[in-house]
Formats: C-alpha cells, sequence, structure tokens
C-alpha cells in the first residue's frame, strides 16, 4: 500500500498496481500534482455473484473509498487487466444512501420497511433468544440458514456453514436455487460443473456460443474470444435474441426459445451422416459400448451373466470374438484385444439360463439422433435446415472446436437435456479434454476451488445441507430420501447477503413460505426489498471493509479480499455476527468460532495444502502480497487426466466426496444411456428433445408469449440495481422488450405503460419495441429492484419453481440438486393506463 497523503500519479497507476500487491511500494508525486492526495492504496477483490473475481485497488482517503481502479497485477499478463464498470461504481455502494448504518428491529409489518435503531447488544440478544426458542421447540434444523455462491468468499460464507454445523441448522444451496446447476453435467460427466479457463477460449478455431452473451455478462473475459476471432475463429451465436455478442459473431441463428436441444441434435445428426463423427473417442471415452438388455432397459452387468458376478463390472459385445466381454471401471479404453461394438442386438445367456436380447447403448442413441433430421431439427427449433447443416460441419471439421453454453439454454426444466444433446456433439467430435474446445457452461460462481472441510465444519460437525427450494416451497413427492428436510418444517430464515426475496422464481409463493415463519433475520449492507421484510437486520460490511478468499471457474488465480477501510457505521462482518450469536446460543461451542480472519484463512488453505493438492505450498502471507495461480494445469481445461491417461469419470471436484459423484456415473465413462429407473419411465435415458415444462401448466391459448429474464449488463444479479452511475446509465426503470409484431397486435409502442402477467403474478413496466428481440416472446433483463417497477414486485412474480424429478435421483448438495428453471415461463403482455 501506499502511505499517508502519498500521491500515484495517473500514468503510472497500472504500473504501480503490481508494486502496490507485492508490497515495494508505488510511484509517487507531491501535493501540488492536480490528483488529489490518498492515504493509502489496497490491492483487494471485486465480489459480487459475477464469475470475474476481479483484482482491484481501492484509493482510501479519510476512512472513504475515494476511488476504485483494476490491479492489473496477474502473474499471467492474459489476465491482466480485468473489471467492468459496474466494479469500478462500487464505492457508490459503500457510501451511498441505501447502506444500512446500525441494527434495526421492526415496527410495522413485514415488508412495510418500517423499522427503528438498535444496539447491537439489543440485536444479537433478541435473535439469539428466538433462534434458541425455536431451536428447543422444533429442532434447529427448522432454521434455514442462506447465503449466495461461497466462490466469491469463502471465509464470510464459510463462517454459516460452521455455525450451522454447531447449532445444527440446515444451510441452504444457491446454486441450483439460482437455476445455474447444469444438470446436464452430473448426468454426463459426473461432475457438478466443467469449464475451461477463460484465457483458453482463444485457442479455438470455431466457438459455437448457445443462450450466453459473454460480451455483457463476462465483460472482463468477452476479450478472449474476440482474441480467437481475430487468429481465424468462426464464432456462431444461437440465441433468440440479436445480444451484443451475435452482433460480434460471423453467423447469428435465431432459434425458438427453449428449443436448444432439437437444434444440437440436428447438428449430431448431420455430423455422424455426413462420417465427420469420432467413433473411437466415443468407444474410449463413453458408455456407447455398454450393453443394455432391451426387456428392462438396464445395463448388463457381470453379475446378470454369473453366480456371484460383480454387479459393478458391465459388459461389451466383442465382435472380433463373436462372444460377450466383461469390462471393469478401473480403466477408460477397452481390455487389449476386445473390439467392442457399437451397434446390433446379441442373444445373451444369462446366469438363470435365460437368453436376453442386449444391444450396445449407442444403438438406443443413435436411434433417438436418427430421428433428428436437420429438417426435423428446424420444425422445431426455427433455425433452417441448411444452416444446420453448415454449423455441423464447419464444426466437426474445425480443430479444435468450442462449445460455450449459457443461462439462457440452461434455466429451463428440461435444461438437462439441452446440455447432455451438446455434450453429445462435443464427444462426436473428440472436443473433451483438449485446449480449445470442450463444451462449458458457464452460469454462476459456484466454483469450491480447494477443500473448505478444515473451516466449514468444527467440533466433528458437518452443516446439514437442504435445497433453498425445499425451504421457499416445500418437499416434493419425488424428494431425495438423503436430504435432511426438517420433521417440524421451517421456523426461522437466516438470510445472508442474499436480495432472496426479489431474485428467488415464483417469488410469490416463496413469501407465503416467509410469512409463516417465526423470525426472518437479513444480514446485508444495503435496504433491498429482502431487508424490508425482515424482523432483525444486522448491517454487514462490504467487500472493501474485511479479509476473505475468493475464487473463479473462469480463471485459476486465488486471491485475498482485504480491507480497505473500517466497516462504514456499525456494520460487522458476517463471522463477528455469528461469533456473538454463538457465544450467546451455546457458549459450550463458542470456542469454534473464535477464530481470527486471518487463521481461517489458513485453515481454508490446509486440507488442500498436500502433494499435488490446489493449494499445495499457498500461505496467506503470498495472498497478501498478490493474487497466486492455484497448482492446476495451464491452460487449466476439464478432463485432460481422463483423456490423456484413461482414468476413470468423474474427476474429483470440491466439497464433495468422489464416492457421491462416482454414484452419478458408475460405469466410471461419459453416460450417454442412463439406466436407472426414473430415467427409463419418464423416457429420458438418453439425449432427446423435450417440449418446455411451462407449456402443460400455463395455458399457451391464455399466455401465447415466452418470458425470457437474461442478465444485464449493469447488475450482478440485482447488486447495483440502485448504483447512481448504473442507474444513470440504465434510465432506473424496468423495460419490457417486444418483438413490433407483438406489440402492434396489442397496440403497444415505445414507453407505454404495460403489464406482463400469468397465473403466478404480474408486474407494470415500460416498452421498448425492438426486432432484437423474437417475435413471440418478451424479454426483461432480471435483477431490478421492486421500486423500479411501476408496480409488483418484479420479473419473478411470473417466474417458475417446478421441480424436475430427474434432478432428485441422487442428491449431493449443489451438484445433483433440484435446479430451478427461470426461463421455463409463458406470459401475456397488456397497456394498462
Amino acid at each position: 500500500m501506499v502511505e499517508r497523503r502519498k500521491v500515484l500519479i495517473g500514468a503510472a497507476v497500472v504500473g504501480g498496481a503490481a508494486a502496490v500487491g507485492a508490497g515495494t511500494g508505488a510511484a509517487e508525486a507531491d501535493a501540488s500534482h492536480d490528483t488529489l492526495p490518498v492515504d493509502k492504496v489496497v490491492r483487494t477483490t471485486c465480489s459480487p455473484n459475477c464469475t470475474g473475481s476481479c483484482g482491484q485497488l481501492a484509493f482510501v482517503r479519510d476512512g472513504r473509498v475515494v476511488k476504485i481502479q483494476q490491479a492489473a497485477d496477474y502473474p499471467d499478463k492474459a489476465y491482466n487487466p480485468r473489471g467492468c464498470m459496474k466494479g469500478l461504481s462500487y464505492l457508490q455502494q459503500i457510501h451511498g444512501d441505501d447502506r444500512i448504518m446500525t441494527p434495526l428491529i421492526r415496527t410495522g409489518t413485514r415488508g412495510s420497511g418500517e423499522f427503528r435503531e438498535a444496539t447491537w447488544d439489543e440485536a444479537l440478544d433478541r435473535v439469539a433468544a428466538e433462534l434458541k426458542r425455536i431451536g428447543t421447540t422444533y429442532g434447529y434444523d427448522s432454521i434455514h440458514v442462506f447465503g449466495q455462491v461461497p466462490g466469491s468468499g469463502y471465509l464470510h460464507k464459510g463462517a454459516n456453514y460452521r455455525a450451522a454445523a454447531l447449532l445444527g441448522m440446515t444451510h441452504g444451496t444457491s446454486f441450483d436455487f439460482n437455476g445455474d446447476l447444469p444438470m446436464g453435467m452430473p448426468i454426463t460427466f459426473g461432475v457438478q460443473n466443467a469449464e475451461h479457463e477463460a484465457k483458453d477460449w482463444a485457442n479455438t478455431r470455431f466457438a459455437l456460443v448457445v443462450g450466453a452473451n459473454p460480451l455483457e455478462t463476462r465483460i472482463p473475459d468477452a476479450k478472449f474470444l474476440l482474441d480467437a476471432a481475430d487468429a481465424g475463429a468462426q464464432i456462431v451465436v444461437v440465441d433468440p435474441t440479436f445480444s451484443s455478442t451475435a452482433a460480434k459473431a460471423d453467423t447469428w441463428l435465431r432459434i425458438e426459445p427453449g428449443t436448444d436441444a432439437a437444434f444440437a441434435l440436428g447438428v449430431v445428426n448431420h455430423v455422424l451422416a455426413s462420417g465427420l463423427g469420432d467413433l473411437d473417442f466415443v468407444r474410449t471415452y463413453s458408455d456407447a459400448a455398454l450393453l443394455v438388455r432391451t426387456d428392462t432397459g438396464r445395463r448388463l452387468r457381470e453379475a446378470d451373466l454369473r453366480s456371484g458376478g460383480d454387479p459393478n463390472r458391465y459388459v461389451v459385445w466383442d465382435a472380433a470374438a463373436g462372444a460377450a466381454a466383461v469390462i471393469g471401471t478401473d480403466r477408460l479404453g477397452m481390455p487389449a484385444g476386445v473390439s467392442a461394438a457399437l451397434d446390433g442386438t446379441y442373444q445373451i445367456r444369462t446366469a438363470d439360463g435365460a437368453v436376453v436380447a442386449c444391444e450396445p447403448g449407442w444403438a438406443a442413441v443413435s436411434r433417438e439422433v436418427a430421428k433428428w433430421t436437420p429438417e426435423h431439427a428446424a420444425e422445431v427449433c426455427g433455425a433452417s435446415a441448411e444452416m444446420i447443416r453448415r454449423v455441423a460441419v464447419a464444426y466437426a471439421t474445425a480443430e479444435p472446436a468450442m462449445i460455450m453454453m449459457g443461462g439462457g439454454t440452461n434455466h429451463w426444466f428440461h435444461g438437462d437435456m439441452a446440455g447432455r444433446a451438446f455434450a453429445l456433439l462435443a464427444t462426436v467430435t473428440g472436443n473433451i479434454g483438449r485446449s480449445g474446445g470442450g463444451f462449458s457452461v458457464y452460469v454462476g460462481q459456484y466454483k469450491v476451488r480447494l477443500d473448505p472441510s478444515q473451516w466449514y465444519n468444527a467440533a466433528g460437525k458437518k452443516a446439514k445441507i437442504v435445497p433453498s427450494v425445499y425451504f421457499a416451497y416445500g418437499p416434493t413427492p419425488t424428494m431425495h430420501p438423503d436430504v435432511p428436510y426438517p420433521k417440524a418444517g421451517y421456523k426461522a430464515l437466516f438470510c445472508t447477503f442474499a436480495n432472496m426475496f426479489v431474485q428467488s422464481a415464483d417469488v410469490n409463493r416463496l413469501m407465503r413460505t416467509v410469512d409463516g415463519l417465526d423470525l426472518v433475520v437479513v444480514l446485508d449492507h444495503q435496504m433491498t426489498d429482502t431487508v424490508k421484510h425482515a424482523d432483525v437486520v444486522l448491517p454487514v460490511a462490504s467487500w472493501y471493509e474485511k479479509t476473505d478468499l475468493t475464487a473463479t471457474p473462469l480463471h485459476p488465480f486465488l486471491q485475498l479480499q482485504q480491507a480497505a477501510i473500517e466497516p462504514v457505521g456499525e456494520s460487522r462482518t458476517e463471522l463477528d455476527i455469528w461469533r456473538e450469536l454463538v457465544r450467546r446460543i451455546a457458549p459450550e461451542q463458542a470456542s469454534y468460532m473464535d477464530v481470527s480472519e486471518d487463521d481461517a484463512v489458513r485453515l481454508l488453505l490446509a486440507a488442500s495444502n498436500v502433494a499435488g493438492g490446489p493449494t499445495e505450498g499457498i500461505t496467506l502471507e503470498q495472498l497478501k502480497e498478490g493474487p497466486v495461480r492455484l497448482r492446476v494445469p495451464d491452460p487449466d481445461i476439464p478432463f485432460g487426466d481422463q483423456i490423456r491417461n484413461l482414468t476413470p469419470f468423474p474427476p474429483k471436484q470440491f466439497p464433495a466426496p468422489i464416492e457421491k459423484l462416482r454414484e452419478f456415473v458408475p460405469t466410471g465413462r461419459i453416460e450417454f444411456y442412463k439406466d436407472d429407473a426414473r430415467f427409463i419411465s419418464a423416457g429420458e435415458t438418453v439425449p432427446t428433445y423435450l417440449t418446455p415444462h411451462d407449456d402443460s401448466v400455463s395455458d399457451p391459448a391464455r399466455y401465447p408469449l415466452r418470458f425470457l429474464t437474461p442478465h444485464s449488463k449493469w447488475r450482478i444479479h440485482s447488486t447495483y440495481a440502485n448504483n447512481p452511475w448504473m442507474r444513470e446509465i440504465h434510465g432506473d426503470r424496468a423495460q419490457v422488450f417486444m418483438n413490433p409484431a407483438d406489440a402492434d397486435a396489442r397496440g403497444i409502442r415505445d414507453d407505454h405503460a404495460v403489464e406482463v402477467f400469468n397465473e403466478r403474478g404480474s408486474f407494470v413496466a415500460w416498452a421498448v419495441v425492438d426486432e432484437a428481440h423474437k417475435e413471440g416472446s418478451v424479454t426483461v433483463f432480471e435483477g431490478w429492484w421492486p421500486g423500479q417497477f411501476a408496480r409488483g414486485r418484479g420479473v419473478n412474480e411470473l417466474t417458475s419453481s417446478e421441480v424436475n424429478p430427474i434432478h432428485e435421483v441422487h442428491f449431493v448438495a449443489n451438484m445433483w440438486s433440484p435446479s430451478t428453471g427461470w426461463k421455463d415461463c409463458r406470459c401475456e403482455v397488456r397497456r394498462v393506463s
């Protein structure tokens, strides 16, 4: 840092950033320079719920952050600089009018925003007494702790987990609750998600961008996609909307919302029909050759063939020997000398003497793909058959080729099917596990890059994890039995740093749950509408006022947040608050929360600081000097070990035990045929296209328009919606984008007030008539605050919270768990006065 009243010369700031991070000083000037002097400059990290994780310099004068600037000090210069205008504007949040300065206790009805100020002791005593009463009466598991994704702050979000473990409260989930969990990934690869680091985009020769708008939602990393284009790569964008990314593409394909799987299957069909598929790759790394019984739909196992056979060993048909051959799950590929068939039907005698017909799983995949000719796919998705063919040939012949999938494709009830279809495309072309290739889903800063167990767990206890969809809307008949849903139901919510009552699907349904709670406690630093529904509000330090540890899927650097200023007003950190609450509720457990921020970081680093571990040799002291690359390959791409060394799927992912992940893909291979009973009964054993779920819930005649809610470039979800700089840019009022044909049919013009509604709710905002948006759809960028609408709580009055039973076949929190389908939604629009 630069000490008191020294000045960074403007032209030297970027060059001095690395020096600041390295503690070796920075350029100085005397007080006569035009730049006002500052007391210090602190290297820290911008940490909203986005995937940027951008290093920043905070310029401090008189205890206030007066300027934020990109640090540009990454050892890998490809990542310098990184940031966006939202991050640079954050000082407006730190010192803005909506900043909560003291603890508050509700005096009016919930939602009225009527509070009185309270001392910390009064507020903490009140919360502790209520939590203790509820815990004693109903069980502590009836208290739901909710916070947003841990990657944006392992330390303080980890404090939530640690306290929940000590007291026996249930902790919620966010990656799935946000709809971001790409269920096609655990179904196919056995992993939560697996994406290439952003700089690897520049290595591709063909980028197929589906349902993603990285030029607006991945601003720090969008340059890598443009670098690929400059180097000659083709960029094809598949999106119902003419987005900023589509404007930079070689080709834009406008498809019907929710039909991405049909498009993908049409491309796969033509790749295979043209002889451009790599079937040896498919045979080596996937389950394609494993035999499936045609009578039951289940895989044939060694236990079927002989008494005492292993149920975890599978069977292929060796075409060379003309006989069945048993293979294990300890290595990919085939045993020496075995030539595994990918088609045909074979009569196999089982241990009980019966003869059953079996076929390779690839036969079922091939039958489904054969239905999806480019012509049939075009009928469903709206892209022309000719363009589907052209994309298929261009993608299959480029080496390497990547698929980038975003929330526009993932956030559907059947988003898992779209993921499975695009994973199939990447696999049949041999693009898995190679630089510049891959199938990557970029949604949310979910990624736990290290083993957090020594911090998240305490006293030999782990927090009970319940998907927040069950807290919000209740358990389903198909909820997995491993979910520890409380017997007494839920009685309290402890919500930390999350605008839950605005940013949850089907929010009116959630609010009915909230109305029945005994206690709602909200920790935040901004006066959001969620805060206004709290019984007790506890003011929390922003990320410029505390120490934390951050990471992201987009780049491989571990970074510290470092406090630039003291907490504003009477704000405290989450760790400080939990320390006091645990001391009041369970004094015998208090010592486990009596940990400094520095020691918590050391605990976070410790479990993975082993040979080959991601934090091997990384220390707190190094992190205080600047960003440190995790011990991962360069470039960091998924499944490299599987492809190079034939290591079985899935790779290790934190924080789940590898044994649980192996249950997702028991063959140890990329799985395109799923033989679980629920997949079989649902007719979802192989990738296919299924019509949007809301078509069966909302009457298409009554609600003829698709309702799309993409991310905005001016907000990170609802963060920054109240930022003065951002409000000046986006106009501070919610907009409803409509195609001219739809607007004309309803007598709607620009700036008309319009009501958007369905059976779940409604809101009123202002129309923008724009050909960039597809006929038959309505687009409202999510994240507006309710006060920026003319009426209503916002977009999530309309969105769906339906749970897909396929997402309940297994349960590992945030990894195989119900992922909400926000985009799977119908509506109607009418002009109002």
